[in-house]
């Protein structure tokens, strides 16, 4: 028989199960190594957002592609398999090509021109297109770096001829593919957990990515040189599910948004004073740096574009409109 006292527990015991059942779990996936400013950064959106909602939410941080493969995460937000991901603008013209330019190499003077694109008037219409299109909300932008081409083993490199017949990792995305063509090397489409032995075994002879971020993953104990073509200032976005945040409540909206640009803003600074930590510390391994005839490399590329026909794609005025932009 049901005792009054029991009703009453049930009673009482029922509001306290429904906010047990209430805290939202919001998983952040990324591809960078555990050991990074970009990795900091998510950690710090985590701290910042359950210090602030206690038991209302709770942040996984789920780095090193240990959670969804480098390439799966954008798929993974709109199936509503993953919360949160930082995706990049080669996964994202995937689904919208018309802003393809945004991933096109020799764009950004440097990261405070591209910061300067992404916070203003150009970056606000892409992600009203990529919430409205793709159903993936950017919260905010930050640096993943600038890419540079390393080699595991040594030989003269000036101009995009030289690279010819280097088989080069890139991640996957058929933009990275004509990004390494245009650079005059043989494209590899590989996710970066698997580059360090592809290295090692002579799979691949290079990868390009930012200075600290081939250190990060150790992949300059299989480089003998750096070559600084700078040729990719590039952009990584700190996004959510648009039906997870839609189901957020205005504070949370707000304060998740204030958390993403305190920690964009952090990580930037750690990571531009990072890539000159890390060319120091190659060269006092040791590992060859050259300095290349940019030029020619620029050059190239926006000769690749056109023969590709990505420029074609490419919203009409954009690249003036970055160019333009101070």
């Amino acid at each position: 028989m049901i005792t009054r006292r029991a009703i009453g527990a049930t009673l009482l015991a029922a509001p306290f199960a429904a906010r047990a059942q209430a805290v939202t779990e919001l998983r952040f996936s990324t591809a960078a190594p555990d050991v990074s400013p970009l990795s900091d950064a998510l950690r710090a959106i985590k701290t910042r957002m359950e210090a602030r909602f206690p038991g209302q939410i709770r942040i996984s941080v789920h780095p090193a592609s240990a959670l969804f493969r480098q390439g799966t995460e954008i798929p993974a937000l709109q199936r509503g398999n993953l919360e949160m991901a930082t995706p990049v603008t080669f996964e994202i013209e995937q689904q919208l090509p018309e802003w393809g330019a945004l991933s096109a190499a020799y764009l950004f003077r440097d990261a405070q021109h591209m910061m300067a694109v992404f916070r203003g008037g150009i970056g606000q219409e892409f992600s009203d297109d990529v919430a409205a299109r793709m159903g993936i909300v950017i919260l905010d932008t930050a640096y993943l770096g600038t890419r540079t081409v390393n080699l595991r083993g040594d030989r003269r490199v000036n101009q995009p001829q030289d690279l010819q017949g280097v088989r080069m990792r890139m991640p996957p995305g058929a933009s990275f593919q004509v990004l390494a063509r245009a650079l005059g090397a043989t494209p590899v489409s590989m996710p970066i957990t698997e580059v360090y032995l592809a290295l090692r075994t002579g799979a691949i002879d290079g990868q390009d990515n930012p200075a600290n971020m081939t250190r990060d993953w150790k992949f300059n104990e299989v480089t003998q040189q750096v070559i600084l073509t700078r040729h990719l200032v590039q952009p990584v976005f700190f996004a959510i599910a648009k039906p997870v945040f839609d189901r957020l409540p205005a504070d949370q909206q707000q304060e998740l948004r204030a958390a993403s640009r305190a920690a964009a803003d952090a990580q930037i600074a750690q990571t531009l004073a990072d890539e000159q930590s890390a060319l120091d510390g190659f060269r006092r391994e040791g590992i060859r740096i050259v300095e290349p005839d940019v030029a020619a490399f620029r050059t190239a590329v926006m000769a690749e574009y056109r023969r590709a026909n990505l420029t074609e794609r490419w919203k009409r005025g954009l690249l003036e409109r970055i160019e333009a932009t101070s």
